[in-house]
């Protein structure tokens, strides 16, 4: 009961959140403003909207009753929500050490505002609620190789809608530098920063695998 409240409540706020985020495409009167699609093109958005999904779902498995109820509750699975959370830490640890480095100093919670819900708040309760609450089924590492599919595939779409797309401010359509081969020496570089990033990945999915095992006694 608990668990589907607190489930519940942030669904709302988070959803206020990425409505308030998307409606400011529309009222951005600049000429070089992107286009409100352009939401649905970064990831942080992209995993979100999962969140929201996923929280939905999980609201309606564990304060509703009858079908609607059980076929929500079907789909809590361990497999569905280790994969949100693998998305929602990757956000994490991108905006931490790539985007905006911590250690540098350059991300400030309090200063980006609402920002802080989809980098840091999100993740947070991704990984509060896949360590505490009994998902059915069981996860394993061909699971986090499942969920990375898309994680490849979103690099792979950046390179080609930033090849193909000039941005109204006369820029490549990246969605982020560090996914723009022209941001390194040469495509070299570029690859092995993508293979590392690859393999860090993984190992944030095989760690929650591990995590699991540590927090729920039964998941043996």
């Amino acid at each position: 009961m608990k668990f589907g409240l607190v489930a519940a409540i942030y669904a709302v706020f988070l959803f206020l959140v990425l409505a308030n985020s998307f409606g400011g495409y529309f009222t951005d009167p600049s000429p070089t403003a992107d286009p409100p699609g352009q939401f649905f093109y970064y990831f942080t958005d992209q995993s979100n909207l999962l969140v929201l999904a996923l929280l939905v779902i999980f609201a309606v498995a564990n304060l509703g009753s009858g079908r609607v109820a059980a076929a929500a509750g079907k789909l809590m699975t361990q497999g569905v929500i280790l994969g949100v959370t693998l998305y929602m830490m990757v956000v994490f640890l991108v905006v931490a050490v790539i985007l905006n480095p911590f250690y540098t100093g350059a991300y400030d919670t309090i200063e980006y505002g609402s920002d802080l819900w989809v980098h840091v708040v999100s993740p947070a309760l991704m990984l509060a609620l896949y360590l505490l609450y009994p998902w059915r089924g069981r996860a394993s590492w061909r699971t986090v190789l499942a969920w990375m599919g898309y994680l490849l595939f979103y690099v792979v779409l950046a390179n080609v809608v930033g090849n193909l797309v000039t941005k109204p401010d006369g820029s490549r359509d990246y969605p982020y530098d560090f996914l723009n081969p022209a941001s390194y020496p040469n495509v070299g570089v570029y690859l092995l920063v993508i293979v590392g990033l690859t393999v860090v990945c993984f190992l944030v999915g095989l760690g929650l695998l591990r995590l699991k095992k540590g927090f729920d006694a039964s998941y043996r």
